[in-house]
């Protein structure tokens, strides 16, 4: 069974109806790599919608 990730980032190409749609997601941290909530993460696999 495949889990639904939900996706706020009207931005981004996999976003589809606030659901990623990608095949795989990349979570890493982002800053100073000391993550101690939510706001310490990127999401590595975003794309623009309109871009590369």
């Amino acid at each position: 069974m495949k889990g639904k990730i939900k996706c706020k980032v009207e931005e981004c190409r996999f976003n589809t109806r606030f659901e990623c749609a990608a095949d795989f997601i990349e979570v890493r941290s982002s800053g100073d790599n000391v993550v101690k909530g939510s706001d310490g993460t990127a999401c590595e696999t975003f794309r623009p919608k309109n871009g590369s």
